[in-house]
C-alpha cells in the first residue's frame, strides 16, 4: 500500500490529475469545560474499534472545536487529553455521513503532575485557511520552504510576491503593504525583515487585504501579520532545529526554542543562527545606445536573533505578557560589473558591508471583567534599528575613479495602544481605541568622491532627518441578525511630519505639513447557508511615503542605474471595495474574491535618464492624480483521500501605471499548486508549483516564470525528531526576464540561487510540570501572538 501511494504522490505531482478513491466522512465537535468554557489545543488520540494501536492524532482549534476530515465507517474511540483536565473517553459511530459529537466536557484534574510528550507541536503541512475577513495560512514546518527564510514562506502564498533581486514585498500586485511581527511593526524595512527570520520561527501568516478601522490606515494592499512561534505548552519543553542547505554557495541555519510553563508563568524564548551565502549574475542590454552590462553579485549574510519573554497570569482577570526581539545581521556584498561596447569592455567593482543591530520591546496588559468578552488592554512597543554602511567602489566606467561611502541609518518606533472591547446583552459588540505612534528617522551619506557639477568641485554629502507622529481614535460597532452580519466604523488620525535636509553642495529644504483624516470601514456577510457565506466591505486607507521614498540619499548606485527619493512626495488614499465567497464542503474548501481601489495621488517608481553619465538612468518616485486596480481571486482546498490533500489557487490582478510619457494597464495572472501526501505514519511530501505570467509594467514587459519545489519529511521517536529534505526549482526554470522600452530599449536577464537542495534535522523533548489553577488564557497564548491595533 505504501508503494501505492508514493508512486501516485509522484504520478500526481508530473501532471497533477486527481483520481477518486473510497469515501470518507468528518467527525466533528467541540470541547468545553465544566463553566462551559472552549478549551483549546487539547490532544486528541484515535483509535479505531478495540484497537490499542494508535490509528491517528489531532489538536483542537484554539476555541476549542475539532474536525477528524475524514473517516471510514467504523467505530472509533476518541481519548482526549488536556493539562488540569481529567481525561475523556468518547466512542464514535462513523456511517456514512457527518457526525457532529456537539459539546464534550472535561473535567478539572486533582493530579498533580502530567507527563508531556513533545514540544512545540505545530502543524506539519501548510493549512490554508480562508476566513471570512482575512486569510490564514498555518505554516508549520512547511516542506518546501524548511531552511529558508520569511521572503521564501511568502512567496508561497497567493497573491504574494516578494522580488528576489530587490526584496520588495508586494501584494495584489502593489508595494504599499504594511508588514507586521506578532502583530507589532518593525523598525526594520520590509526587504531586511524578511531576510532576517527564519522559516522555522514562523507559526502562521495572516493576510488582512481590507482592514477595518480598528487597524492602522496605512497601506493601501493591506497588512501582512507574521505570528512568530512561542512555546506554550506546559511543563518544560525544548525544541533543536539545525539544517544545511547547498545551491551554487553552502548554507547554514540553526536554532534553539524553549518554554518553562508552571503555575502562574510561562517563560519562553529561541535563538537563531543563519549563516546564507549566495550569488546571482544578470545581463542588461541597452539596443537604442549599442551598450550592455552583466555583473556578478556575491552575498554573505550572517544573522543572529533571539526571542526572550513570559507571560504572567495574575490572576483570573489580569494577565501580562512581556517580551523582546533582538536582531543582529552582518552583510556582505561584492558586485562585479562590465560595461561591454563594440569597441571596449569596462570593469567596475563594488564592496558593501554592512552591520545591522535591531531591538523590538512589548509589554502586553490585559484586563477581564466578569462579563464574557468584556477586557481593556494596554499595549506599549518600542523598536528600534542601527545600520552602518561601508562602501568602496571602483570604476572604469564612465571615467577611472576610486572612491568610498559611509552611510548611517537609525530608525525608532514608539506605539501605545488601549483597546476597549464590551459584547452588549442581547445586542453587539463596541469596540474602541486610542492610540499614539511615532517614528524617527536619521539618513546619512558621506563620500570621498569628487563630483563636478555647474562649475563647482565637491564631495558628495546628504543628511536627512524625519519625524511623524501619529494621534489615532476608532470605534467598531458590530452585530449579528439572523443570516446576515454587519460591522460599521470609523478611525480618525492626526498626522504630523517633520524633515530637514542637506545635501552638497547647497541644496537644502524643510518639511512640516499636518493633516487629519476620517477613515471608515463596512463589511458585511450574509449567510447564504450553514456552510455558505457571502461577504461585501469597504474601507478607506492611505499610503503615506516611507523613509526610503523621501530621502535624497542614494539608496544603491552602480555604473549605469542609480536610485534615490523624493522628499516633495504626497500621501496617496485608496478607496477599496472587496465582494468574497467562501463554502465549506465536507472534504474541503472553496473561496473567491472580487476586488477594486480607487487611488489619488498614486505614488509610482519611475525612470529618468542621468545627465551627467551616458546611458545611465535615475529611479525615483513621483505622485499621479488617480489610477485605478481590480483584481479577482479563487481558491480550492480538497482532502482528496486521507492521504491526499490538494490545495490550487490562482489570481489575476490589473492596475493603472502612468509616468510622464505615457500611461498603460497591467495585467498580471498567476497560479499556486501545493498539494501534501501522508505515504504513511513517519513519511509525508509536499509538491510546491509556481507560475506567474507575462506583465507590462512602465519600462516595458516582465515575461512568465515558473518553478516546481518538491519536500519529504520522515517522523520517528514518537514524533519527537524529524528529518525533512527538499529540491527548489526542479528544472531551474526560474528566472527574471524583461524587455525594456523607457528609457531605452533593451533585454533584462537576472537569475538568482533559485535551485537549491537541503537536509535538516529537528528534535523535540519535554517534561512534568506541576499542575495549576484555571486561569485566564493571555490573548496571545498558544499562537505566539496576534495583530493588535
Amino acid at each position: 500500500m505504501k508503494l501505492n501511494k508514493l508512486t501516485l504522490a509522484f504520478l500526481f505531482s508530473l501532471s497533477s490529475i486527481y483520481g477518486f478513491s473510497q469515501e470518507h466522512y468528518p467527525v466533528k465537535g467541540k470541547i468545553e469545560n465544566t463553566k462551559n468554557e472552549a478549551v483549546g489545543m487539547a490532544a486528541i488520540k484515535i483509535y479505531k474499534g478495540d484497537s490499542t494501536d494508535l490509528f491517528d492524532q489531532i489538536y483542537a482549534n484554539e476555541d476549542g472545536t475539532f474536525e477528524i476530515p475524514d473517516l471510514e465507517d467504523g467505530t472509533y474511540k476518541l481519548v482526549i487529553t488536556e493539562f488540569g483536565y481529567e481525561q475523556s473517553a468518547t466512542i464514535a459511530e462513523v456511517k456514512g455521513g457527518v457526525l457532529d459529537l456537539g459539546n464534550i466536557v472535561l473535567k478539572n484534574t486533582t493530579t498533580e503532575t502530567v507527563e508531556l510528550k513533545g514540544a512545540f507541536v505545530r502543524a506539519q503541512t501548510s493549512q490554508y485557511k480562508n476566513e471570512i475577513d482575512k486569510r490564514v495560512v498555518e505554516v508549520g514546518n512547511d516542506l518546501v520552504s524548511a531552511g529558508t527564510d520569511a521572503a521564501s514562506v511568502l512567496n508561497n502564498i497567493p497573491s504574494v510576491n516578494v522580488d528576489p533581486q530587490s526584496g520588495e514585498l508586494s501584494l495584489r500586485g502593489n508595494s504599499n503593504v504594511k508588514v507586521y511581527v506578532d502583530g507589532k511593526p518593525s523598525s526594520l524595512s520590509a526587504s531586511q525583515l524578511l531576510k532576517q527570520i527564519p522559516s522555522n520561527q514562523i507559526q502562521r501568516i495572516e493576510i488582512i487585504t481590507n482592514p477595518s478601522a480598528k487597524y492602522e490606515a496605512d497601506g493601501k494592499s493591506g497588512i501582512i501579520n507574521i505570528v512568530l512561534v512561542k512555546g506554550a505548552k506546559k511543563g518544560y519543553n525544548v525544541g533543536l532545529i539545525t539544517g544545511y542547505e547547498q545551491g551554487k554557495k553552502s548554507r547554514f541555519n540553526s536554532s534553539i526554542n524553549a518554554n518553562v510553563n508552571v503555575g502562574k508563568f510561562n517563560i519562553f524564548g529561541n535563538v537563531n543562527y543563519a549563516d546564507r551565502p549566495s550569488k546571482q549574475r544578470g545581463l542588461g542590454q541597452n539596443y537604442t545606445d549599442k551598450i550592455d552590462q552583466s555583473f556578478d553579485i556575491l552575498n554573505r549574510n550572517k544573522n543572529l536573533s533571539y526571542k526572550v519573554g513570559f507571560d504572567y497570569f495574575i490572576n483570573d482577570k489580569n494577565s501580562l505578557t512581556i517580551y523582546t526581539n533582538q536582531w543582529n545581521w552582518k552583510y556582505n556584498m561584492n558586485i562585479n560589473t562590465i560595461i561591454s561596447q563594440s569597441s571596449f569592455d569596462k570593469k567596475n567593482f563594488n564592496d558593501i558591508n554592512s552591520k545591522s543591530n535591531s531591538s523590538d520591546y512589548s509589554l502586553n496588559y490585559k484586563l477581564d471583567f466578569d462579563k464574557k468578552d468584556h477586557n481593556i488592554v494596554l499595549d506599549a512597543f518600542y523598536s528600534t534599528n542601527k545600520e552602518n554602511d561601508n562602501r568602496d567602489y571602483l570604476t572604469t566606467y564612465p571615467a577611472d575613479d576610486f572612491y568610498k561611502e559611509y552611510r548611517y541609518d537609525k530608525t525608532e518606533t514608539t506605539r501605545v495602544n488601549l483597546d476597549y472591547t464590551n459584547q452588549i446583552e442581547n445586542a453587539g459588540k463596541v469596540e474602541a481605541g486610542i492610540q499614539y505612534r511615532k517614528q524617527s528617522n536619521k539618513n546619512d551619506m558621506t563620500s570621498t568622491q569628487t563630483v563636478i557639477r555647474e562649475g563647482l568641485s565637491f564631495n558628495p554629502l546628504v543628511n536627512f532627518n524625519f519625524d511623524r507622529s501619529f494621534y489615532s481614535a476608532y470605534a467598531n460597532y458590530k452585530q449579528q441578525f439572523n443570516k446576515f452580519g454587519a460591522q460599521v466604523g470609523v478611525r480618525l488620525e492626526d498626522v504630523e511630519d517633520k524633515a530637514n535636509w542637506f545635501y552638497t553642495p547647497n541644496q537644502e529644504g524643510n518639511l512640516n505639513k499636518k493633516y487629519t483624516n476620517l477613515f471608515p470601514s463596512a463589511f458585511f456577510t450574509y449567510d447564504l447557508t450553514e456552510k455558505a457565506k457571502f461577504s461585501l466591505n469597504y474601507s478607506r486607507r492611505i499610503d503615506r511615503p516611507g523613509i526610503y521614498q523621501l530621502t535624497p540619499v542614494p539608496q544603491f548606485s552602480t555604473a549605469l542605474m542609480s536610485s534615490e527619493g523624493n522628499p516633495n512626495l504626497k500621501p496617496e488614499y485608496t478607496d477599496s471595495y472587496e465582494l468574497g465567497y467562501l463554502h465549506q464542503m465536507k472534504k474541503g474548501t472553496i473561496s473567491g474574491n472580487l476586488f477594486y481601489r480607487s487611488v489619488k495621488d498614486n505614488i509610482v517608481q519611475t525612470f529618468t535618464k542621468n545627465p551627467d553619465i551616458e546611458s545611465a538612468f535615475i529611479q525615483y518616485y513621483l505622485n499621479y492624480d488617480k489610477v485605478n486596480n481590480y483584481g479577482v481571486e479563487a481558491s480550492w482546498n480538497y482532502k482528496a483521500t486521507k492521504w491526499m490533500n490538494i490545495y490550487l489557487a490562482g489570481d489575476f490582478t490589473s492596475s493603472e501605471m502612468q509616468n510622464d510619457s505615457r500611461k498603460i494597464t497591467a495585467n498580471v495572472l498567476s497560479f499556486r499548486l501545493n498539494n501534501t501526501y501522508t505515504l504513511s505514519k513517519q513519511f509525508s511530501l509536499q509538491q510546491f508549483g509556481f507560475f506567474r505570467g507575462r506583465s507590462k509594467n512602465l519600462q516595458g514587459e516582465t515575461l512568465d516564470m515558473w518553478r516546481m519545489d518538491l519536500g519529504l519529511r520522515y517522523t520517528f521517536m514518537d514524533g519527537k525528531a524529524s528529518v525533512s529534505a527538499r529540491m527548489n526549482d526542479i528544472f531551474r526554470t526560474m528566472r527574471f526576464r524583461a524587455d525594456m522600452s523607457d528609457p531605452y530599449y533593451g533585454y533584462a536577464n537576472f537569475r538568482w540561487e533559485s535551485q537549491s537542495a537541503y537536509l535538516g534535522f529537528t528534535y523535540n523533548f519535554g517534561g512534568k510540570v506541576r499542575s495549576r489553577a484555571d486561569v485566564q488564557k493571555n490573548e496571545t497564548e498558544n499562537k505566539g501572538g496576534g495583530i493588535g491595533l
